[in-house]
């Protein structure tokens, strides 16, 4: 049985883990840095509000409405905030594993207009 051939990875510069880590984290805060809401989701009281959402409704709502048990893992916004600091912290939350806030809602929030949205995918509109 034939074997891959070793990856050489650096010990250090460029292309190493720690140069990629590092890099990864730059990214990161550059991200944040851009835009004055998404700093907010690493803030305490976000991460409070997201685990008391994933607490309240513990399976993904999307799954759910399709018959299928799969743990949430995100707290997703209802109706995008799209930047307004006062709906990210009133608006109201669902609970999505990450396959359906990744592909699903993230499709549906570019394709719809502003305030359109509907929670879940059955069409049962905003509370």
């Amino acid at each position: 049985m034939a074997t891959r051939p070793r990856t050489f990875r650096p010990g250090s510069g460029r292309g190493s883990d720690a140069d990629r880590q590092a890099r990864a984290r730059d990214y990161d805060q550059r991200r944040r840095a851009g835009s004055e809401t998404r700093a907010l989701y690493g803030t305490a009281r976000w991460q409070r509000r997201r685990a008391a959402q994933l607490r309240l409704e513990p399976l993904c709502r999307r799954c759910r409405d399709e018959g299928r048990i799969v743990a949430a893992t995100v707290a997703d916004h209802v109706v995008p905030h799209r930047g307004d600091v006062a709906a990210f912290w009133e608006g109201k939350l669902q609970s999505l594993c990450t396959p359906c806030h990744s592909q699903a809602k993230q499709a549906e929030e570019r394709a719809a207009p502003i305030g359109s949205l509907t929670i879940g995918n059955k069409g049962a509109g905003t509370e």
